[in-house]
């Protein structure tokens, strides 16, 4: 008897032995599993930039490898150069810019790799965006966000915010790059072969041509852009003007009396909303950036004033000259909206640090601006400032009188 006791003594013991072990196994295990997840959440900003490189770099490989129809080679090669430019980003350290591009290559890629991989539903997907855009369906009345690889239908309409721009690819190979307050309906059935229509209602879209042409249509007229063409066509909030520019390739623009142009490479018309035509103008090459040289710093405690410098600019033109802190030029966000410089250089005087970026476009006339340059960035840094509150207080940015 007295064994039998210890016996159950001893069971009773064990039992509750085991479950504290099993219990503080689990709590180990879960412990190893938030820290690593904290860990994962919480990376520097050159880890967070090293794994968005090495992502895009792995969708890269998967994208080159897939059955792409010749006419987007050209947009892997996009995002292959982007993907360089995260690179070059991250050795200079620039940690954020390095993520963000590297993460915009990915989306890129995966969108290719997903084409490759079948065929495009509907007339066309998002290829790519940033900040507010957004989808209304068809026969439908509620907006809902956009994301990459959303298909789009006949009858659909897109819109984009301030802040919002997009790239839609259509299964004939174009590409329409939609700029921010902007609002277009899309003209297209699934089962229909040639030209694809979109109908733009405000704003601009950069229209990108590959094997087929494409239309587009405003209540002002109708383009019809060639193959293997780039053509703009921006239509005004205020009085609905059209303006049509061609940079490479050639377009034919018709209004609803039969009355047709035809503009050329670096030729743009615009149209009254009337559909009156005007004479074709010649557009300007955009100038190029000069000084201060890429992604230059300067310490606002030891200089307080900086030129910008550019060349190209026409002869007895201007320039159109944009500073901002955000990459998209968010017209809410513009620190300098110099619109008419007949000079070469500008005088900013810095007064709070942060990363700006500028651009300049040319103006052989008051009407007709060539297409941006190439953005530039320059960082403005205070040794003597907490380096806390740094980059948080919205820059003030003069442009002195030459």
């Amino acid at each position: 008897m007295a064994r039998g006791l210890e016996l159950d003594w001893v069971v009773i013991r064990v039992q509750p032995l085991k479950k504290v072990l099993i219990v503080a196994v689990v709590g180990l295990v879960a412990a190893a599993l938030v820290f690593f997840a904290y860990k994962s959440l919480n990376l520097s900003p050159e880890a967070r930039a090293r794994r968005s490189v090495d992502r895009a770099t792995t969708a890269q490989g998967h994208a080159e490898t897939q059955p792409l129809p010749p006419r987007w080679r050209g947009e892997l090669e996009g995002a292959s150069d982007q993907l360089n430019t995260a690179r070059a980003e991250y050795a200079e350290q620039n940690w954020k810019d390095a993520e963000a591009m590297a993460d915009s290559a990915r989306r890129r890629f995966e969108a290719l790799a997903g084409a490759g991989d079948q065929e495009l539903v509907g007339v066309g997907q998002f290829f790519s965006l940033e900040g507010r855009v957004e989808l209304q369906r068809a026969g439908q009345t509620e907006w809902e966000n956009a994301h990459q690889q959303l298909p789009v239908f006949n009858g659909d309409f897109v819109r984009t915010g301030r802040d919002g721009n997009a790239e839609i690819l259509f299964a004939d190979g174009s590409l329409y790059r939609i700029s921010p307050n902007s609002l277009l309906e899309i003209h297209h059935q699934v089962s229909q072969e040639g030209s694809g229509t979109v109908k733009m209602v405000v704003g601009r879209i950069n229209v990108y041509t590959s094997g087929t042409s494409s239309t587009v249509t405003t209540n002002a007229v109708e383009t019809e852009i060639r193959r293997d063409s780039r053509v703009a066509v921006d239509v005004a909030a205020d009085n609905e003007e059209t303006t049509v520019s061609a940079f490479q390739g050639s377009a034919r623009v018709r209004n609803s009396l039969g009355d047709e142009v035809v503009i050329n490479e670096r030729e743009a018309i615009a149209a009254s909303a009337g559909g009156s035509i005007s004479e074709k103008r010649k557009i300007p090459d955009p100038p190029f950036p000069v000084e201060p040289q890429n992604n230059a710093g300067f310490d606002v405690g030891q200089k307080d004033v900086i030129e910008l410098v550019w060349r190209g600019r026409p002869v007895g033109g201007a320039v159109h000259l944009q500073v901002s802190r955000s990459k998209i030029f968010d017209d809410a966000q513009l620190d300098v909206d110099a619109s008419y410089l007949a000079r070469d250089t500008a005088r900013l005087r810095l007064v709070a640090p942060g990363t700006y970026f500028w651009r300049v476009a040319a103006l052989a006339d008051r009407i007709t601006p060539s297409e941006w340059s190439a953005v530039r960035r320059f960082r403005v840094f205070s040794s003597s400032a907490d380096p806390l509150l740094s980059d948080t207080t919205p820059p003030k940015l003069v442009v002195y009188p030459p």
